[in-house]
C-alpha cells in the first residue's frame, strides 16, 4: 500500500498517527504546515498536492482537509485514479461539482466517507436491535448533541479555526453532520426538514452555533435533532420510540438501554471502548474490508450533505424543504 493524507490538521494527525499504530508506514503527508512534529519527521511531506501526485503512485488516500476544498481535492484524487479513497465528513458545505465528482468517480474508484459513529459498538447495538425488529414500528427518533466549541481544540483559537468560518464550511450543522447521517443510516432515506438556526454572539463566530432540526423519512418516521455549540459538558444522546419498546443510545455515558412495553430493561454497557477505538477500526475496514456494510458511501455522505442543507434553507426560507435523495 502507498497511502496519501491531505492535510494535517487534528483529525489528519489523528488518522497518521493510527495508520503508524496500525503498522502502515508508506505515506506521504500534504500539508501547508512547515513543522508536523518529530514522530513524522521520516514521513515525505509536500506543500503542494500536485507535485506528491506526481511523484508518487498511490493505492489509499485520505483527504482530511477543511471542508471548503474536499470537493477539489477529491477531483484530483480521482483525476490521479487513486483505488481508495477515505473523504472526511461531511463531504461538502455545497453541492457544487457534486454530479461531476459522483461521474468522476463511478465504476473506477471506491470513495467512502469517514463517519466513523457507524463503527462505536453502541451505534451498531443500536441498528442490531432495530434490524431485528425488537421495538417493532418506529414511530420517532430523536436526537441531542452539544458541546462547548472553545473546549473542543484547546490548543488553537476557536475563532479563527474552521467551524467560525462560512467559507471554510463551518456551522454546528455541517460540524456535527455525524447525526444526520446516523438517522440516515438508522431509519432511511429522509423526505422533508423543517428547521430553525441561531447565530448568538457569545463565541463571537459568523457560523450558526445552535439548530433544531424537525425530519419526516419516506417511511414516515418523524425525526428531530438538536445541536449546540454550548454545552459544557458533552451530551450525546438518541431516543428511538417504537409500538414495542424504546431504545436509548447516550455516546458519552457509552451505553444503550432498551425498554420494553412490559416494564423490562435491557442495559449493554461498553465502558472499555475508546473513542480512539472506533477511529482505528474504520481505517482498518477501509484499508482491508472495503465491503463492510458500516462504511458510508459516496452516495449516502451526499444524502446527509443534502439533509443540512435543507435544514439550512428551511430555516432561512421559513418553509419545509422537500429532500431529493437518490
Amino acid at each position: 500500500m502507498k497511502i496519501l493524507l491531505k492535510g494535517f490538521g487534528s483529525i489528519g494527525r489523528r488518522h497518521c498517527e493510527n495508520l503508524l499504530l496500525l503498522g502502515y508506514d508508506n505515506i506521504v503527508i500534504v500539508s501547508s504546515k512547515t513543522e508536523l512534529g518529530e514522530k513524522f519527521k521520516d514521513i515525505p511531506t509536500y506543500i503542494d498536492l500536485n507535485k506528491a501526485l506526481a511523484d508518487h503512485v498511490f493505492t489509499h488516500g485520505f483527504i482530511c482537509s477543511p471542508t471548503a476544498f474536499h470537493t477539489s481535492d477529491l477531483r484530483q484524487f480521482l483525476n490521479a485514479e487513486i483505488p481508495a479513497i477515505y473523504l472526511e465528513k461531511p463531504v461538502s458545505h455545497s453541492l457544487d461539482a457534486i454530479e461531476e465528482l459522483l461521474e468522476l468517480a463511478k465504476n473506477k474508484t471506491n470513495v467512502v466517507v469517514g463517519f466513523d459513529l457507524h463503527f462505536d459498538p453502541g451505534l451498531t447495538k443500536v441498528k442490531e436491535i432495530i434490524d431485528s425488529n425488537q421495538i417493532g414500528k418506529i414511530y420517532s427518533a430523536n436526537s441531542f448533541v452539544g458541546q462547548y466549541l472553545p473546549d473542543w481544540r484547546p490548543y488553537e483559537d476557536y475563532r479563527v479555526g474552521m467551524s467560525a468560518s462560512k467559507e471554510k464550511g463551518g456551522g454546528v450543522m455541517l460540524d456535527l453532520v455525524h447525526e444526520f447521517d446516523y438517522l440516515r443510516w438508522l431509519l432511511g432515506k429522509p423526505r422533508k426538514v423543517a428547521s430553525f438556526y441561531q447565530t448568538n454572539s457569545q463565541l463571537e463566530i459568523e457560523t450558526e452555533d445552535l439548530a433544531d432540526v424537525l425530519i419526516q423519512f419516506e417511511n414516515g418516521i418523524n425525526g428531530s435533532i438538536h445541536l449546540d455549540y454550548h454545552q459544557r459538558k458533552l451530551i450525546r444522546f438518541c431516543i428511538i420510540t417504537g409500538e414495542r419498546g424504546t431504545i436509548k443510545w447516550d455516546l458519552a455515558a457509552r451505553k444503550v438501554i432498551l425498554t420494553h412495553h412490559d416494564h423490562s430493561i435491557e442495559e449493554f454497557e461498553f465502558s472499555n471502548f475508546e473513542r480512539n477505538d472506533r477511529y482505528l477500526q474504520v481505517l482498518d475496514a477501509f484499508l482491508n474490508n472495503p465491503g463492510d456494510v458500516r462504511l458510508t458511501s459516496f452516495e449516502d455522505g451526499i444524502i446527509s450533505l443534502k439533509m443540512v442543507l435543507a435544514a439550512k434553507m428551511a430555516s432561512e426560507q421559513e418553509r419545509v424543504i422537500e429532500i431529493k435523495a437518490k
